[in-house]
């Protein structure tokens, strides 16, 4: 707790929680929101960290995605891969190490331990921020049902990547939006006879993905998420019209990108 009061008045936003919009509410207004694949400004900050969540908030930019990962005793991080040694001070699978040993561990190359999910959802719903929820080994309903007691769910989106996981997030008792990934057009009809809530899905379409799949998602009036990752954000470092060429084709609601302030810079 000491040290979660103490982040926020480094960034001098001490105060009573702010009062967000829902998602869901954001995205009825047809504008393209902007988020910051693993919470890392660009590239060189530390991904999945409260150093990026920081720097994050210092720049105007209040929609994060992250990964969540869990403990061989239960307990949930932030941390992209199954193992720690990309990211961390350390080597192993996260999955082999318990909490009190995971609190110990730094980020390379910060004095910032890595960060549990707890702690993260506790400064995001303070400071009105929004979440895209990759959830990777971690048990789905763990995950959600502490979202559910921080009072996040309506302001974070659940990506899943087969049929089989966004049955399982669609089935829980509790109702949040539900990303799923659509390859093909049969896939829309199969998606929605899952729902009985429409409303809680939206859709994640690959970047390279056929046109006609981006209109038959505004068609249906499900929210289109999709990405820039990789070759168009590096085309973009060059000639920014790439960011605005994409976006005029496809009209996301939701767009996950690394350099979130140069995508800011060339659609406004």
């Amino acid at each position: 707790m000491i040290k979660k009061l103490c982040f926020l008045l480094l960034l001098g936003l001490f105060q009573l929680p702010v009062a967000a919009q829902s998602l869901r509410s954001l995205l009825a207004q047809e504008q393209t929101l902007i988020f910051i694949h693993r919470a890392a400004l660009h590239p060189e900050i530390p991904e999945n960290s409260l150093t990026g969540l920081k720097l994050a908030i210092e720049a105007g930019f209040h929609m994060l995605e992250i990964d969540v990962m869990e403990s061989r005793d239960g307990v949930l991080y932030l941390l992209h891969d199954r193992t720690l040694g990309r990211t961390t001070d350390d080597e192993g699978n996260i999955s082999d190490w318990d909490s009190r040993d995971l609190d110990q561990l730094r980020l390379k190359n910060t004095q910032e331990t890595l960060p549990r999910f707890e702690s993260f959802l506790d400064i995001s719903r303070e400071l009105g921020i929004y979440l895209m929820l990759d959830v990777k080994s971690a048990v789905l309903e763990k995950v959600i049902n502490l979202v559910s007691e921080k009072n996040m769910l309506d302001r974070v989106v659940l990506l899943t990547f087969e049929l089989e996981r966004a049955i399982e997030a669609i089935g829980l008792d509790k109702k949040f939006l539900v990303s799923v990934l659509i390859n093909s057009e049969d896939e829309f009809d199969e998606y929605l006879c899952k729902s009985a809530d429409p409303y809680q899905l939206a859709v994640y379409l690959n970047k390279g993905a056929p046109l006609e799949l981006f209109g038959r998602a505004r068609q249906l009036g499900l929210p289109i998420i999709t990405d820039v990752l990789g070759n168009i954000d590096e085309h973009a470092q060059e000639d920014q019209r790439v960011y605005r060429e994409f976006l005029e084709k496809r009209k996301p609601g939701i767009i996950v990108t690394d350099y979130p302030q140069l995508l800011k810079e060339a659609i406004n």
